[in-house]
C-alpha cells in the first residue's frame, strides 16, 4: 500500500518534525512550527504526541523520526487490512520505508 494513501504528505512531515523536535529541541513547539510551512496547529502535534505514546508505536527519545513514522504507517496499514494490533507491544513488522 502507498504511504500517500495512509496518511497525506502534510501529516507524514508533521511525524517527522515533531520527533525531530521531541529528539533536539530545548523549544518544542518553536522547532515544529519552524519546520512545517505553514505551522501546524496545535492540536495537530498535541495529536502525533498522542500518537507517539501509544503502546504499538512506542516512541523512545533518540529515535530515528524515520523509523518511527515507519511504525505508525505500519500500525496504520496492519489496521486498515483488517489486522489487529497488539496494545501492550511494539508493531512486530516494521518496514523501512526511508
Amino acid at each position: 500500500m502507498e504511504d500517500e494513501h495512509l496518511m497525506s504528505a502534510v501529516q507524514q512531515r508533521l511525524v517527522l518534525a515533531v520527533v525531530d523536535a521531541l529528539n533536539n529541541a530545548a523549544d518544542f513547539y518553536t522547532a515544529v512550527c519552524a519546520a512545517i510551512t505553514p505551522p501546524p496547529a496545535s492540536a495537530d502535534v498535541d495529536t502525533v504526541l498522542r500518537i507517539l505514546a501509544l503502546a504499538p508505536i512506542a516512541y523512545k527519545h533518540g529515535e530515528r523520526p524515520a523509523a518511527v513514522l515507519a511504525r505508525i504507517l505500519t500500525a496504520i496499514e496492519i489496521h486498515s487490512e483488517g489486522g489487529e494490533l497488539v496494545p501492550h507491544r511494539p508493531v512486530a513488522r516494521i518496514e523501512d520505508r526511508y
